[in-house]
């Protein structure tokens, strides 16, 4: 009988015991940061307070936040891993960075039992997601110092699937080598690169479902999430697909499983993540459907632990049951605080223009950018590329962009201005990138 779980013990535990679990495991981290990081102690000291006056979650309060920036500014100056580094180096076996898509990649250390924490946070979702030993994965992340792509790729390893690393680029040789395979195979990218594929192949005149593609497994992007987008990656390929969630800064990996309600959480024992109002700052209780911002400290790292790190990544929580037998928490991504923007005093969040546009296809491929060329306020009309697809005549544009303005201005409550661009123009190799703030200097790629 085949195993359920990855790890049936931590990822079916109660409620007491993962509180239980992450207090021991907090305490342990919290004095170890303190010896050991000058950053930290002093976050500490500032507050009045010593590692002993933190017992639990409850108390995580008392200590500042930590934010990307004060770590990636410690290491403007050359230093490899700034104020962020606690083990010595002679511990340290791997070096990468995030991907700074707004600010400057931040790079982190991991010891050995930091990758195989990772790894282990890894295997839980993506055992949830489907995959399973015996499955052939193209591993099609960066592995340019980029978590994705080798970090990423020693999880499926540890999982015990036979993993290719195949990396971005060479869309037609990766093809090529899927069409001569007997095997059935797996695909690991982010959504926009399964339709890049997908348009590429059939560019060559291939026959999607003839390439043995049947799993796919996608990260680095929440398109996923969009019904209309995912059911566009399944019916092109004849797959079957699952989501993970995951950070560069801890792994933090988390799937979906097969009834699709949400992520579960993967980091029970590794990462203890607190729930805020993202606004106030405040402490937000857990209830079933609740917003707010994930709050993470690692409870047991060694190279570049953190304490009370804000993800500004909006989310949507739920604790009923769900009927795969995991206890832990589920969620869904609504968006980065840092990507949402104000019209007129709503939020937006590019996913849920992603979510309108996906009702457009197949007209429309769902593929878009967002361009704020203004500062704030934002009292105009906002650019908003959108990939048309290749069938649409010339003679049916204007249709379509009054149609699209429409859908924007009644679901997402801002009016566009409608910048029809060619099929294949905006969906790539590499992440996706969704909004541009042009007035801070940001260059969106032509």
């Amino acid at each position: 009988m085949e195993r359920k779980y990855w790890n049936e013990e931590i990822e079916t535990l109660t409620a007491d015991q993962v509180r239980r679990l992450e207090s021991e495991r907090l305490r342990g981290q919290l004095d170890y940061m303190y010896r050991t990081s000058d950053f930290y102690k002093k976050k500490f000291d500032h507050a009045g307070i010593k590692p002993s006056d933190i017992r639990d979650r409850a108390d995580l309060p008392k200590i500042p936040f930590t934010e990307k920036t004060e770590l990636s500014r410690s290491q403007a100056d050359g230093t490899l891993i700034g104020v962020n580094q606690c083990a010595p180096l002679h511990d340290i076996v791997r070096i990468q960075a995030t991907g700074g898509t707004t600010s400057q990649p931040l790079r982190l250390a991991f010891t050995r039992r930091d990758n195989a924490d990772y790894c282990e946070m890894g295997a839980r979702a993506l055992w949830a997601m489907g995959c399973r030993p015996g499955d052939i994965v193209f591993e099609c992340f960066n592995y340019n110092l980029y978590a994705g792509g080798v970090s990423d790729h020693m999880c499926f390893e540890t999982l015990g699937a036979a993993t290719i690393p195949f990396g971005v680029g060479n869309t037609k040789r990766l093809l090529e080598m899927m069409g001569k395979l007997k095997d059935d195979v797996c695909l690991y990218s982010t959504p926009s690169y399964a339709v890049r594929l997908a348009e590429v192949a059939m560019e060559e005149k291939m026959d999607l479902k003839s390439l043995g593609l049947r799993k796919g497994f996608f990260s680095g992007e929440a398109g996923l999430q969009i019904p209309g987008y995912r059911s566009r990656i399944e019916d092109l390929w004849g797959l079957a697909s699952g989501d993970l969630y995951g950070t560069g800064e801890l792994g933090l990996h988390s799937g979906e499983c097969e009834h699709r309600q949400g992520f579960h959480y993967g980091a029970t024992g590794i990462v203890l993540t607190e729930f805020i109002d993202p606004d106030t700052t405040e402490p937000k209780p857990i209830t079933d459907g609740a917003v707010g911002e994930f709050v993470y400290t690692s409870i047991q790292r060694e190279a570049s632990p953190l304490m009370r790190m804000r993800s500004h990544d909006s989310m949507q929580v739920f604790t009923g049951p769900c009927p795969c037998g995991r206890t832990g928490l589920r969620f869904k991504v609504l968006g980065r605080t840092d990507d949402m923007f104000i019209v007129k005093g709503v939020n937006v969040f590019p996913l849920g223009v992603q979510a309108v546009l996906a009702r457009l296809q197949p007209r429309l491929t769902g593929e878009f950018q967002i361009i704020l060329d203004k500062a704030p306020p934002i009292d105009y009309s906002i650019p908003v590329r959108a990939e048309v697809a290749n069938h649409v005549p010339r003679e049916h544009y204007e249709a379509l962009v009054a149609d699209a303005r429409k859908a924007i201005r009644e679901g997402s409550n801002f009016d566009p201005i409608i910048e029809l661009v060619p099929q294949g123009a905006i969906a790539s190799e590499k992440k996706t990138r969704r909004l541009y703030r042009t007035y801070n200097g940001e260059l969106v790629p032509k």
